[in-house]
């Protein structure tokens, strides 16, 4: 299925109805089904619901040359929300994924109930290794998004309750730990996950799942 952005790209998404559904969001140079899918989240939010979203420039939505920015991706998430008829979530975030569930909450005050961030800390994104990033996944015609998106971070008071969760040998995301101490905010370590593969971790479904109060 297809939500129209408000400048008419197409984003894709898909859900499955569920008395407290979870919205996931992947990282840059992802998409749903690797993330989501491949990984056995849709299968853990069986008895929730779940809706997926591609973010613009990834997997099945359109690519478009601009409105990568984290609030205008935000503002695409929204539109997927409404053409869903979903009112609630809580959302499961992986990297940059975090970003616009974090502008997400703030844009729509009560659209979000809570977020578990993984792979995330509060650096700002670096644009090198948004283009190592791409290169290594082999995701070409991204160079928009890395503009967009270089630079922000997750900033303010947090929105929602929120949930960090990182690899011991995620670097990417090394600085969670202190990060979410700062914010009063419950961390959940991943062990020795990297950044490639701590979105799979069964950890990290207990806890994002404990934490909506599953």
């Amino acid at each position: 299925m297809f939500a129209t952005a408000e400048d008419g790209t197409k984003i894709w998404y898909d859900t499955a109805p569920g008395p407290a559904p979870v919205l996931l969001l992947h990282g840059f140079a992802s998409d749903s089904e690797s993330t989501w899918v491949r990984t056995g989240w849709v299968r853990a939010l069986a008895d929730r619901g779940h809706v997926l979203v591609d973010l613009r420039g990834h997997g099945q939505s359109d690519r478009p040359a601009s409105g990568y920015a984290p609030e205008s991706l935000a503002r695409d998430v929204l539109a997927v929300l409404d053409a869903a008829g979903v009112s609630t979530v809580d959302a499961v975030t992986y990297s940059m994924g975090g970003l616009v569930g974090w502008e997400l909450a703030r844009l729509a005050p009560g659209r979000v109930r809570r977020l578990a961030l993984g792979g995330i800390g509060g650096r700002a994104v670096e644009r090198d290794g948004m283009r190592r990033v791409a290169e290594a996944l082999s995701a070409p015609g991204l160079e928009a998004c890395v503009e967009e998106v270089a630079g922000h971070r997750l900033d303010g008071p947090a929105p929602v309750p929120v949930l960090f969760a990182a690899g011991e040998q995620d670097e990417v995301a090394a600085d969670a730990p202190e990060f979410a101490a700062g914010l009063d905010a419950p961390f959940v370590s991943l062990g020795r996950r990297t950044h490639v593969n701590a979105v799979s971790s069964r950890r990290f479904k207990e806890a994002a799942l404990g934490f909506f109060g599953s």
